[in-house]
């Protein structure tokens, strides 16, 4: 679960992410294992077309409404809890998961598994 961080004099506190929580939201952004590999050639690739989100500072949450102590959060609306936005264009998008599904297969996962398996089974009968 989320945490807030101490307030260091008088600097705005934080929602901060365990390393279970982070390797989560690697998966949701990529669409890949969070280890593995297949991390360098990804993140070389992937994270050079990513935006992070000034409203939450790339975490993907931020204090909740009817939060009076600061102690509830809710997903960023802005960039759907992802703490970013990708924002290569469409081409370059499915470049990317071509070499990615080409060389490291085993490591797709999450929700856009069956997305990347699609687009790399075309472009082999292509």
């Amino acid at each position: 679960m989320p945490r807030k961080e101490q307030i260091i004099s008088g600097q705005k506190s934080k929602w901060t992410l365990s390393v279970v929580e982070h390797w989560c939201l690697y998966s949701r952004r990529t669409g890949f294992q969070p280890t593995g590999p297949h991390r360098r050639l990804l993140d070389g690739i992937f994270f050079r077309y990513w935006d992070e989100c000034s409203i939450c500072n790339g975490i993907g949450i931020l204090d909740a409404e009817d939060s009076n102590d600061g102690k509830k959060w809710k997903e960023c609306p802005s960039c759907q809890g992802l703490g970013g936005v990708y924002t290569a264009p469409e081409s370059e998008q499915k470049k990317m998961i071509i070499l990615m599904m080409a060389e490291y297969p085993e490591y797709v996962s999450g929700h856009k598994k069956d997305e990347y398996w699609s687009i790399y089974l075309r472009h082999l009968n292509s």
